[in-house]
């Protein structure tokens, strides 16, 4: 059963995607609502993101190292996560590939070594990160690093309110499934400020930009757990990565 701790899982939610310690703790055998806030909490993200860049601007770096100030956006966003995308997205990978049989890919999945395939992930991700905020920095725009990991983290949160968890015990299963009215409320506000945001700044392009998005935030997702017959806690933050680099190399090709 769910129950309305709104202040609880927003505590959770800080201190699960963030290393910022918050003091919340998980309750046992509850389904909450944590998942709601995951927009919420990629606001943070898009202010640091933000302020990099707008720092570089100040100190007149942006125009002559662009791919360096994306860099350190890229290490930023990593060392505030705790990594745990990248993890994700690495275990994720090795799964992916790893194997035809379910049961195993779900075994590779919880190995704490990574393969090959999730070496190969995380790097050729971070070179398309990279590459993609170095193409914005230059052009010049902060707005999309504000709003970026905002609509990302909502394919964590897609998948928390859609899907179904791939095992009985694990982050997938404290998370996922259907939101209260109030846990909607959280959860699509953000996304609201933030396509209202893409629309000022960029007006048709934005919002365009703003609904494909929330395509890939809900297919991206939906696509990695068919492979593993239901979510997992690696499945959100893999689908976060994803969803963040593919929006941001359509950002940088498109304004």
């Amino acid at each position: 059963m769910s129950s309305q701790h709104p202040v609880r899982d927003a505590g959770l939610a800080v201190s699960l995607l963030t290393l910022v310690p918050t003091g919340a703790l998980w309750p046992a055998g509850e389904q909450t609502q944590v998942a709601a806030w995951f927009p919420a909490v990629g606001f943070v993200f898009g202010v640091v993101g933000y302020a990099i860049i707008k720092a570089a601007e100040l100190l007149h770096v942006a125009g002559r190292a662009p791919y360096l100030v994306a860099a350190l956006v890229v290490v930023a966003w990593a060392l505030l996560s705790r990594l745990l995308h990248w993890d994700g997205l690495a275990d994720v990978s090795d799964g992916f590939w790893g194997s035809y049989d379910r049961e195993a890919r779900l075994e590779i999945m919880s190995d704490s070594r990574t393969g090959a395939f999730g070496a190969t992930a995380v790097a050729l991700t971070a070179i398309l990160e990279v590459a993609a905020i170095g193409a914005i920095v230059a052009h010049p725009h902060e707005l999309p690093l504000l709003l970026v990991p905002v609509v990302s983290r909502f394919s964590a949160t897609a998948s928390a309110w859609l899907g179904a968890p791939a095992r009985q015990a694990g982050l997938g299963r404290s998370v996922t499934g259907h939101p209260t009215t109030l846990a909607l409320v959280i959860g699509l506000l953000p996304l609201a400020g933030a396509m209202t945001w893409l629309w000022v700044g960029f007006q048709v392009a934005g919002l365009a930009l703003g609904v494909f998005g929330l395509l890939v935030a809900f297919a991206v997702p939906h696509l990695l757990s068919q492979r593993f017959g239901g979510v997992t806690g690696d499945v959100m933050g893999a689908s976060v990565l994803l969803t963040e680099t593919i929006l941001l190399i359509a950002f940088a090709l498109a304004v």
